[in-house]
């Protein structure tokens, strides 16, 4: 069967970007660049999709022991079965302080309807190439090149675009 739209994922050499200018970026629909920094670093360590996340409480994170990990219930997940999906380290404490503050029965992620995901997304690596692009702004051959490529736009040379749930397809083509 064909799709209207074909997803890409996120690459390699573009997550530091992204990472870095949503981190520091503005809040948008109500989510700080940080916590966008978090559930897109939680997408694609995990694949979990924009509803699994949105549902997602406190009490189902398990950062604190040896290989930290979450437990998604079988009733938020598409396939109806518990998922436990494992998280770096370093993620983990960063999702732990975070959280730090939170019961275990509050959401996660703060995040917008879900018509606004993909926006969201598309302005954070807008705001990625932006800053891609300036740092080549004194290499005029360097910046031509940039300027040419599709690196970090939302739509690549193929017609492919990057979406939230480009994310789920980020974490399988990662691993």
């Amino acid at each position: 069967r064909s799709r209207a739209r074909e997803r890409r994922m996120l690459l390699p050499d573009e997550w530091p970007w992204l990472r870095d200018a949503t981190r520091d970026g503005p809040e948008r629909q109500g989510q700080t660049g940080h916590e966008r920094f978090l559930l897109y670093a939680t997408a694609i360590q995990t694949g979990l999709r924009a509803k699994e996340l949105r549902r997602l409480s406190r009490g189902r994170m398990f950062l604190d022991v040896e290989a930290p990990y979450i437990a998604c219930k079988a009733g938020t997940t598409k396939n109806g079965k518990t998922a436990k999906q494992y998280l770096e380290t370093q993620l983990a404490g960063e999702l732990r302080d975070y959280l730090a503050s939170r019961s275990n029965g509050s959401r996660v992620f703060p995040m917008p309807h879900q018509s606004n995901t993909a926006r969201i997304l598309r302005s954070d690596l807008a705001d990625a190439r932006a800053a891609w692009l300036k740092e080549a702004e004194d290499d005029v051959d360097d910046l031509a090149r940039r300027e040419a490529s599709d690196f970090l736009l939302a739509t690549n040379d193929e017609g492919e675009s990057l979406d939230f749930h480009s994310l789920r397809h980020t974490c399988g083509a990662w691993l």
